[in-house]
């Protein structure tokens, strides 16, 4: 009963998922996002991390991929893992959500590449026996976090206090960087930003605009670049793009992958 109710609530997500979020979620039993449109898994934890769920054991789980169109996380694409085993008495407990992409929160514990059970949310504190507690709610609470993160209740103590700074901190870790007090650890770029960088210069070659030099290089040194670009696009890129801001060796890259 208790994994046929974990399927059925889910099947009503999926199906109202889209007005829920405006579009900004989607919710899949398979992570089919991380490496979606042939974009890399930057900024993923995936790889490493694994459930601790017993494998005698085993729960229904599901997907949510959040994409915010505006705010601190604005074209950042974010994965978490909902799950429920027999052990946690689903719905009368709450599941459990692991955030799965690395990010800068101070609600969402990704450092040391922690990878699960690491996302504070009043929705799972204030569960109820899914009496009034639905997968609707947890996904408009996810999404609350990313509009609105609370510093006054950090997850972990690595987050910057001022407000000025903190927001400083999210874009490098969406944009890729290095940021104070991550033991070196330098954030890679987000997978969804970097597919909404992608998606703004194709457009761009599309209507016939000028590209941002400085987004085509940087998406231009990424190591799969090629399974970014279309063989059209490379060459477009190759006629168009001022010396300057592709260096020899990428351009060297491009000329051997259209050439393959």
């Amino acid at each position: 009963f208790l994994m046929a109710q974990f399927e059925k609530d889910f099947r009503q997500l999926c199906r109202q998922i889209d007005s829920l979020s405006a579009g900004q979620a989607r919710a899949s039993c398979d992570n089919i996002f991380n490496n979606s449109n042939s974009v890399s898994r930057a900024s993923s934890l995936s790889d490493s991390c694994s459930s601790d769920t017993d494998e005698s054991n085993p729960s229904q789980a599901f997907y949510i991929e959040i994409t915010p169109r505006d705010g601190p996380y604005a074209h950042g694409s974010f994965t978490f893992l909902i799950e429920a085993s027999t052990e946690n008495n689903y719905p009368e407990c709450q599941p459990i959500v692991s955030c799965l992409t690395r990010i800068y929160h101070p609600n969402i514990d990704t450092a040391y590449r922690n990878c699960y059970n690491n996302v504070c949310i009043s929705t799972l504190n204030e569960w109820d026996g899914g009496v009034n507690s639905t997968f609707e709610d947890l996904l408009q609470g996810l999404m609350f976090l990313f509009h609105s993160p609370n510093p006054d209740d950090p997850l972990t103590s690595n987050i910057a206090t001022d407000e000025k700074e903190f927001l400083t901190n999210v874009r490098i870790a969406i944009e890729g960087g290095l940021i104070e007090d991550f033991d070196g650890d330098p954030f890679e770029m987000n997978y969804g930003y970097k597919q909404y960088l992608l998606e703004k210069e194709t457009q761009k070659i599309t209507e016939g605009e000028k590209l941002d030099d400085n987004i085509v290089n940087i998406l231009t040194r990424e190591p799969n670049f090629k399974q970014l670009f279309t063989i059209d696009t490379l060459e477009f890129l190759m006629n168009n793009t001022s010396e300057s801001s592709i260096s020899h060796s990428t351009r060297h890259n491009k000329e051997a992958s259209i050439n393959s």
